[in-house]
């Protein structure tokens, strides 16, 4: 597998992640109005980049394995 392009892959989901995040956070307001709730959006952002990054990742590294299974079969 090739480390670059699973980054690659994984930074740009991740970015994605982020500002589906930071989409949700603007979409859907608390009704409250203590501290813990209003530093919400962060953590939106987080979990969406966190998200966003697994998700490149594994599916690069699935679309490479299939390319690599597909190679391997037509050789065979």
């Amino acid at each position: 597998m090739n480390p670059k392009l699973l980054l690659f892959s994984g930074l740009i989901t991740m970015l994605v992640g982020i500002g589906l995040g930071a989409i949700l956070a603007t979409l859907l307001p608390t009704p409250y109005r203590s501290g813990w709730y209003l530093q919400q959006r962060p953590g939106y952002m987080a979990i969406g980049a966190a998200g966003g990054f697994l998700f490149g990742i594994s599916i690069e590294a699935l679309r490479e394995l299939k390319e690599q299974r597909d190679r391997e079969e037509k050789d065979s």
